[in-house]
């Protein structure tokens, strides 16, 4: 019988691959330097031809160990999830749940959500942190974060599936996150109080080139959603203040520096204090979608298609300015959509 690779020697070829350092190696694997030596040796002999180049300065892989190198982690990568779902796990609803959310969303919805999950699963108590896109994507990934509410699509390009259940491809090219819609809501024209455009109903986005449009600072979704339609209706982006926060954008509105498009879930907070105006966008409205992004592997799978679920049918009550969507079929700890 032929003899074939063993897991630990492909662990420290991705390992050596990772960090083209044969201690860094080790000390991700937690074995002995000569122990992740010995493996590459076997592994090398094994299959007959050299996978990497040392020298007293530097360790590199050679063409065809680059090649066995994606594979293995593919391997390794199969290995683990095939324990993962063997394995007995926590039910979906355990606790804690470290639940991440973008700043242009946060201040309008945490308060309902965390209410939500009190009632429906005090068991979860969750853990918030609130940051960018980028950053939360980054912290799912690490497995820092258990799910995260943000604008979606959170990443592109997405792999096409036939549901609402979006998934998108880490960088060894499996789908490394996935998404679920949970609302959709319309963007509106914040304007100072006395302006032209107060309340005025069924405004042509082309209105915004007539406008001076405050913007957040890049980073946020919500900046490049804004600029995304300023784009496509040709108006200017060059206002030279920027925000961090919606509401400081609102604040400067106030002042009369500019007008700015506001999420309507914001609008309760923003304009309490009754110094702004409101105009609203003719049909089809401009908006955005929010939605729910979690791992893809089988306990996150199931944990973040429990929580949107949660969330959903909280969030699907009288006052909500966003508009709840229908929950997407079900997926399977592959992330294969099937009929539900």
């Amino acid at each position: 019988m032929r003899t074939l690779p063993t897991l630990a020697q492909l662990r420290a070829l991705v390992a050596v691959a990772d960090h083209l350092s044969f201690r860094e190696a080790a000390r991700e694997l937690g074995v002995s330097q000569p122990s992740v030596s010995a493996s590459m040796s076997a592994l090398e002999a094994l299959l007959g031809t050299q996978l990497a180049r040392r020298s007293s300065r530097r360790v590199t892989l050679t063409p065809m160990g680059q090649q066995v190198a994606s594979r293995a982690r593919q391997i390794a990568a199969e290995v683990e999830e095939l324990v993962e779902v063997a394995a007995p796990r926590a039910p979906a609803d355990a606790g804690p749940l470290r639940l991440g959310i973008i700043p242009t969303v946060a201040p309008y919805i945490l308060a309902p959500v965390l209410g939500i999950l009190a009632r429906r699963a005090p068991q979860l108590a969750p853990q918030v942190t609130e940051g960018q896109t980028a950053h939360l994507l980054d912290d799912i990934a690490a497995g820092e974060l258990d799910a995260a509410i943000m604008a979606l699509p959170a990443s592109a390009p997405a792999v096409s599936t036939s549901s609402s259940v979006q998934l998108y491809p880490d960088a060894d090219g499996g789908a490394g996150l996935a998404e679920v819609p949970l609302y959709q809501e319309d963007f509106v024209l914040l304007v100072p109080p006395g302006h032209r455009l107060a309340g005025a109903g069924a405004v042509p986005t082309s209105t915004l080139r007539e406008l001076p449009l405050l913007l957040l600072e890049d980073g946020h979704c919500l900046s490049g959603q804004v600029l995304d339609i300023c784009r496509q209706v040709g108006a200017a982006t060059n206002h030279p203040a920027r925000a961090a926060s919606l509401t400081t954008i609102a604040q400067l509105v106030a002042a009369g520096l500019g007008a700015t498009l506001l999420p309507e879930t914001a609008l309760p907070v923003e304009t309490r204090k009754g110094k702004l105006a409101v105009a609203r966008f003719e049909a089809p409205a401009p908006g955005r979608t929010i939605g729910l992004v979690f791992g893809r592997h089988a306990a996150a799978m199931e944990r973040g298609h429990h929580l949107a679920e949660l969330l959903r049918r909280g969030l699907d009550r009288p006052g909500f300015a966003g508009r709840p969507l229908p929950a997407p079929v079900a997926s399977t700890a592959r992330g294969e959509i099937g009929a539900g």
